[in-house]
């Protein structure tokens, strides 16, 4: 693998990344000092509904719901088209100078638009929606609340990605390779999720990349293989990265991730509240249930999931050390661990040696160097 290579790609994904986290928190910089349009929506719907309807109890709080939803929608396109010059760089200009993707310009901004910041928006809308409506009703302990919801959103996620999200995402299909799939469905029963649906991940089209993944919970598991490593990779090695995958659920690392993501939104709402309920009302700010002051918050718990980052990855990269011991252990083949996470690195790039303060803040894997130390027999 040529080092330099790789750590000149890494070093430009991480500078368009930044530049994309620069222009998101810019968007909601400007509308925080220019003031913010839709704060006026509430009283707006208000005055649309009849007069019955408006003089209801839940009138005045669902009016306010819908105002935030809105304004977050807006907002949160905003933030998106501006972010999209860097995206655009990073995910696929980047990834077609670099050998990573050979997919059509047309067919990844379809892709970009329709998925994944389409999922943003929404994302952005349900939870300002919630949010506002949690502050009208529990002003004291609305972030609280907040951050349950937010647990409860990532674990129905977690349940039902498989059943609808790898369907609306992924184009995937049986695996046809016989002797590789009763493989993997021993490995499988030995890392005590036997019966799981295999499937291949087809993503040939536009890629070169080989890549593996055991996404859900609970029997609605199922292992996804993409084709690139179907056609590309030996059955050992395929094991031992499934084996790698597996592992994460054997060690239940997406609950940990989960919650340890929960108690960081909880932390940043906490955090907003105290500002928003305090200093940003005494210096005349808008202060909690203002639809004006949605980028306020916004910016608030982006910067405190931003500055937590590093404990996130942290975490990871020890669930990820601990699945590579534990596939060696599984499968018994360490020379196919060894062959196949070289080949894995060689084709996504991956820095052999960053430094330790880029793998602090940006890696969520180890890198490729202290991987291949810790899979020799005396580090075992």
């Amino acid at each position: 693998m040529n080092e330099n290579r790789a750590a000149r790609y890494q070093r430009q994904v991480r500078r368009g990344r930044g530049l994309a986290i620069a222009a998101r928190a810019g968007v909601l910089l400007g509308v925080m000092v220019a003031g913010f349009p839709p704060s006026s929506l509430a009283p707006a719907l208000l005055d649309l509904l009849p007069a019955s309807l408006a003089a209801e109890p839940m009138a005045a709080p669902l009016s306010l719901a819908v105002a935030a939803a809105l304004a977050a929608a807006l907002l949160g396109a905003a933030v998106e088209l501006a972010a999209l010059p860097c995206v655009w760089w990073v995910e696929f200009l980047l990834e077609r100078r670099y050998g990573l993707s050979h997919e059509r310009p047309g067919d990844w901004l379809r892709s970009h638009l329709l998925q994944s910041s389409s999922r943003r928006i929404v994302g952005w809308t349900v939870a300002a929606g919630a949010v506002f409506l949690a502050i009208t009703y529990r002003p004291d302990t609305w972030w609280l609340l907040s951050g349950g919801g937010f647990l409860l959103v990532a674990v129905v996620r977690a349940m039902l990605a498989p059943r609808l999200l790898v369907r609306w995402l992924f184009e995937t299909a049986p695996l046809q390779r016989d002797a590789l799939r009763v493989r993997l469905a021993v490995l499988a029963a030995r890392a005590g999720a036997p019966g799981i649906d295999i499937r291949e991940w087809r993503i040939g089209a536009r890629s070169d990349t080989a890549n593996a993944a055991v996404v859900g919970v609970g029997p609605s598991r199922r292992i996804l293989v993409s084709d690139t490593l179907v056609a590309d990779y030996s059955d050992a090695e395929i094991e031992v990265v499934v084996a790698h995958e597996l592992a994460h659920h054997a060690h239940r690392d997406l609950w940990q991730a989960i919650v340890l993501d929960a108690l960081v939104v909880t932390a940043a709402c906490g955090l907003a509240h105290l500002v928003l309920a305090g200093p940003a009302a005494g210096a005349g700010l808008p202060g909690l249930g203002d639809v004006a002051g949605l980028p306020f918050l916004a910016f608030g718990v982006g910067t405190v999931v931003v500055a937590a980052s590093p404990l996130t990855r942290g975490l990871s990269r020890w669930h990820e050390r601990r699945a590579d011991r534990y596939a060696i252990r599984i499968t018994g083949n360490r020379a196919a661990f060894v062959s196949g996470l070289r080949r894995l690195a060689a084709q996504h790039l991956a820095e052999e040696h960053p430094s330790r303060l880029v793998e602090w803040l940006f890696y969520s894997h180890p890198p490729l160097g202290a991987r291949m130390a810790a899979a020799r027999p005396s580090e075992d």
